[in-house]
């Protein structure tokens, strides 16, 4: 059992986790994610999933993210998203 530190919580002492990290993906002609760079460059061979997510729409910084679920050669599994709003790249593990 964890003792009581007899600390208060506050908002601003808690420190967030999975935070989505940038990375550098390269596109197929069609589009669609061939390469990301990890931080070294490792192709995919399989998409898994794909899906969209469209999110505070009601706010001064909406959410919308198109997601993949990717697959290397070594049977790594991966989340990435590109920001639809601001751009860019990201992984963010689950």
């Amino acid at each position: 059992m964890v003792t009581d530190s007899r600390k208060t919580l506050r908002a601003d002492s808690f420190k967030p986790v999975n935070l989505p990290e940038p990375v550098h993906v390269e596109l197929d002609a069609s589009g669609q994610p061939q390469v990301v760079r990890l931080p070294r460059r490792q192709a995919i061979i399989a998409i898994d999933d794909q899906w969209r997510l469209d999110d505070e729409w009601w706010r001064n910084e909406p959410i919308s993210r198109l997601y993949w679920a990717v697959r290397f050669s070594s049977g790594n599994r991966l989340i990435i998203y590109q920001d639809l709003v601001g751009g860019g790249w990201y992984r963010q593990s689950y």
